[in-house]
């Protein structure tokens, strides 16, 4: 990573990406909304990660913290895996903004996780998202100013479809810059779970 000044930024976050099949089985979560389709603006399926902390326009400096941070948190943390599963959305399927799938299995875990890099960043001064951290998958987001779709039935329907399961091994430090039609993420860092215990015995 090139080192830069305080007026250049970057957007950043840190996240788990996933694997094709989860990618996969999540876009088809589509199918059971395509009666709200022309109200929802869907994440490519490209796109589709589980974020710990997003941290905004940071600096190219604070971009290196948050790289040294994940790497901290990641290492003091063993591998454990996640299980995808459940429609919801926020504020709430009556009045969505935000469609998403939920963490079942191994949610505890990825808090814990995300405990350990927001600590991580405060250390190294870095402004956090000021909201709790609530593990969800982000699968679309209303468009336009009108009423909203109500998916109630349809969360109802799904509240117990299990997706899949995916392995945590990493975290990454991703770029993001904001595109005409999908924004183009580029991993600058990665930090890998459970590398602070190896050799320890």
């Amino acid at each position: 990573m090139s080192r830069g000044t305080d007026e250049d930024r970057r957007r950043t976050f840190i996240a788990v990406l996933l694997g094709p099949d989860i990618r996969t089985a999540a876009s088809r979560m589509r199918g059971p909304l395509t009666a709200s389709a022309d109200r929802l603006r869907w994440v490519s399926p490209s796109h589709l990660h589980l974020t710990l902390q997003f941290l905004g326009d940071i600096t190219v400096r604070q971009v290196e913290d948050a790289a040294e941070a994940a790497r901290v948190a990641a290492a003091s943390t063993a591998p454990f895996t996640v299980t995808f599963a459940g429609l919801g959305a926020f504020p709430s399927p009556a009045a969505p903004r935000i469609v998403w799938v939920g963490v079942t299995a191994g949610a505890d875990r990825l808090a814990a996780l995300a405990g350990s890099l927001a600590a991580a960043l405060r250390d190294r001064r870095i402004p956090l998202d000021p909201r709790p951290f609530s593990p969800h998958l982000t699968l679309a987001r209303t468009r336009g100013q009108g009423r909203p779709p109500d998916l109630t039935r349809e969360q109802e329907a799904l509240a117990r479809v299990v997706i899949g399961e995916q392995p945590v091994t990493e975290l990454v430090v991703v770029n993001s810059v904001l595109g005409a039609f999908e924004p183009v993420h580029t991993v600058v860092a990665t930090g890998r779970l459970g590398e602070g215990s190896r050799g320890a015995g």
